[in-house]
């Protein structure tokens, strides 16, 4: 049976994870009996991909006090090979102390690289006052100087800062999005969502000693407000309409956008939506997408409510 997760600002399914336990006759998560095997974290992998875009969806951006401000850090690929991944995670360990002694509240971060095997920063920061330019400027500053002190020869106008205004517009790799922290970390996470074949996230593109243990690729403080998703376990019949008017809603959100190229692109992938070459995992790809969770509990209610489908919450 399918089980459909609903989270803030998303939504996605996945077979039934749950199996009765024998000695208490209990239904719990299959993963009580099976913990996942922790590994060595090597870049983006889909799993990787997946987790960092459905956390981003529990994100309770209305319930985060806060500026919201949008930093890009860079550092030189020439000299990649003398930077280890734990160096690099330990040069932004230090540079979040910064942050958080000079107002930083919250923030969520990715990693990212470029095909010249140079890794870079997108940081999503939440402070408790307006910056002033004398502080962005010292902000980044601090970056720098973490990397020159470790011999690596950062400049400062490789490093970006821009405020997220909401309602207008900022740049990010080069595209334009709308200034709200949420549409930001969205572009990122669809960013990830194309996985391991976009350049940004091949491993062949990052240095030979991260290939084998690069570090974590996202994160954020452990003080992020997130609301919890909430499963529900469908039969196929209900799945099926609820994939169905998933793709529904997401066409009606593609031919709302103005802009002409992107209309285009959004109608294509949403009517592209329910394919998929792998057979396995087919059934359950369409029915990934950002969506409000109220707009998913009401497409979930309406496709049980034809044909007496049925439902029950996990």
């Amino acid at each position: 049976m399918p089980t459909i997760s609903i989270r803030q600002h998303g939504v996605s399914a996945t077979r039934n994870q749950t199996v009765v336990n024998p000695a208490t006759g209990e239904i719990v998560k299959l993963t009580a009996f099976q913990p996942p095997e922790r590994t060595a974290t090597k870049g983006w992998t889909p799993n990787v991909a997946r987790r960092n875009e459905q956390r981003l969806q529990q994100i309770d951006f209305d319930g985060i006090d806060g500026v919201p401000t949008f930093v890009t850090l860079t550092m030189p690929s020439g000299q990649m090979s003398d930077v280890s991944a734990s160096m690099f995670h330990g040069w932004l360990k230090r540079w979040l102390q910064y942050m958080k002694r000079h107002g930083m509240a919250h923030y969520y971060w990715i990693l990212e690289f470029q095909a010249s095997g140079n890794p870079h920063l997108h940081v999503l920061v939440w402070l408790d006052h307006e910056p002033e330019p004398l502080e962005t400027f010292k902000a980044l500053r601090s970056w720098v100087g973490i990397l020159n002190k470790s011999g690596v020869g950062a400049r400062l106008q490789g490093q970006i800062w821009e405020n997220i205004d909401v309602g207008g517009e900022i740049t990010v790799d080069g595209e334009t999005v709308p200034a709200h922290p949420e549409r930001v970390l969205m572009y990122l996470a669809k960013h990830a969502a194309r996985g391991v074949a976009h350049y940004q996230r091949q491993i062949a593109n990052m240095p030979e000693d991260w290939q084998y243990r690069s570090g974590r690729v996202w994160g954020h403080d452990r003080g992020l407000p997130l609301r919890e998703q909430q499963d529900f376990e469908t039969d196929y019949p209900t799945f099926h309409r609820f994939r169905r008017l998933v793709r529904r809603w997401r066409l009606a959100e593609a031919r709302a956008i103005k802009d002409p190229e992107r209309r285009r692109q959004a109608i294509v992938q949403a009517r592209r939506s329910l394919r998929c070459s792998r057979r396995d995992v087919s059934p359950y790809r369409g029915v990934s997408a950002w969506l409000p969770a109220s707009v998913a509990s009401q497409l979930l209610d309406a496709a049980v409510s034809m044909n007496g489908g049925d439902y029950e919450e996990g």
